[in-house]
C-alpha cells in the first residue's frame, strides 16, 4: 500500500490512534465496495454482520416512524461523509439494523465483518480498544445529533417554535 493510500485511511475517524502496522491489520480484513448514487446499502430491520467506513462519498441515514394519521413516514436523521462509519452497532450488540442507509453520490466503502473484527481484537487488544473507543465517540456524536433533531421535531409539532418566550 503506498503512502498516499495510507494517508487517506488515517483520515477515517474510526482508525484514529492506530499505528501504521495496526491500521494495515484492520485494512487487510476489509473489502472495498463501490456503489452508485441512490443505492440502498441496507434497510432498517435487516440482519447484518458488517460495518462500513466511508472512504469516498456520502450517505443518508433514515428511519421509519408513525405519522399522526397512523401511517408510516420516512425521515432522514443524519448525513454521513468520507471519514465516518455506519453499521457499527453490529459490532456491539448484533441486533438488526436500526436504520436504512442510502448512498447520495458514488461511494467507496470499506466493509468489515464483525467476526473478522472480533478475531482481530482477540489477537491485538490495543487495536480493539482504539477502534471501540473511536466507535463510542462517534456513536455519542450521532446520538447527540439525533436528539437535537428529535427535540426540534417535538417542539415543532407542539408549535413551540412559533411562540415567543
Amino acid at each position: 500500500m503506498n503512502e498516499q493510500a495510507m494517508q487517506q485511511l488515517r483520515r477515517l475517524e474510526i482508525f484514529q490512534g492506530l499505528h501504521d502496522e495496526e491500521l494495515l491489520k484492520v485494512v487487510n480484513l476489509c473489502r472495498i465496495w463501490r456503489i452508485e448514487p441512490d443505492q440502498i446499502i441496507f434497510k432498517e430491520g435487516d440482519i447484518g454482520d458488517e460495518m462500513f467506513f466511508i472512504h469516498e462519498g456520502s450517505v443518508t441515514v433514515s428511519i421509519t416512524t408513525r405519522s399522526p394519521e397512523g401511517g408510516s413516514i420516512t425521515g432522514t436523521i443524519n448525513t454521513l461523509f468520507a471519514g465516518q462509519s455506519f453499521g457499527e452497532m453490529v459490532l456491539m450488540d448484533g441486533a438488526n439494523r436500526s436504520a436504512t442507509v442510502t448512498s447520495i453520490e458514488p461511494c467507496v466503502l470499506l466493509v468489515l465483518r464483525e467476526r473478522d473484527f472480533a478475531n482481530l481484537c482477540g489477537s491485538y487488544p490495543r487495536i480493539g480498544y482504539r477502534v471501540m473507543y473511536n466507535l463510542a465517540c462517534d456513536l455519542a456524536y450521532k446520538l447527540r445529533s439525533s436528539n437535537l433533531l428529535l427535540r426540534g421535531n417535538i417542539r415543532w409539532r407542539r408549535n413551540e417554535l412559533s411562540r415567543r418566550a
